[in-house]
């Protein structure tokens, strides 16, 4: 899904309890809206060893054309982390967004998949096997 308009949302950080942090909308999101278009760190295939055994792993998205999020467990190729909100989305099995990587432009964008209320949270699907506990009503 392409985004609307290149103007991010307005997002706030907030505890959500047994959950952690998670990103919630300060304004009310449309269908398609662009929430967030994050810039990206490279971590370069010979650094993955050593970032994948810290906590950095659980955050980073897969950074190679032809891959997908569930090929980071192969710890190969690029990954990277995101700036800004997104790092901080949870997860759910029914997301109210998704995230696209532009590869080549270090980019992630998190888009609208369904009308997102204020103070409702934006969730992704992180489209690999949890590495955690999923309960969707913590």
């Amino acid at each position: 899904m392409r985004p609307r308009s290149d103007t991010r949302k307005l997002l706030q950080v907030h505890d959500l309890g047994k959950k952690g942090r998670g990103v919630v909308a300060a304004e009310d999101i449309r269908k398609g809206d662009l929430i967030e278009r994050s810039p990206v760190l490279l971590i370069p295939s010979e650094d993955r060893p050593a970032v994948d055994k810290t906590v950095i792993f659980t955050y980073v998205f897969m950074w190679e054309h032809g891959t997908v999020e569930e090929d980071l467990y192969k710890h190969e190729g690029r990954a990277a982390i995101t700036l800004g909100f997104t790092s901080l989305l949870n997860h759910s099995h029914n997301p109210n967004a998704e995230f696209i990587r532009h590869i080549d432009e270090l980019l992630l964008d998190v888009v609208a998949l369904r009308d997102i209320k204020k103070g409702e949270e934006v969730t992704i699907d992180y489209q690999m096997t949890l590495w955690f506990d999923y309960h969707p009503h913590d």
